[in-house]
């Protein structure tokens, strides 16, 4: 299953396990993935914002 394929709250959860299984590679990629969603969910808030 790709990045693309999780919801947010899955890949957070995966992002969480990799560093319970002490995989930091893995975990910094899921984080940056949730993160990078999150930047570009505000943006098209604030874009889409009528005030």
């Amino acid at each position: 299953m790709s990045n693309a394929e999780l919801s947010d709250h899955q890949l957070l959860d995966k992002a969480k396990a990799a560093l319970r299984d002490k995989d930091g590679d893995r975990a910094e990629v899921l984080f940056a993935e949730f993160s990078d969603r999150s930047v570009a969910r505000n943006k098209a808030r604030v874009a889409n914002d009528p005030a």
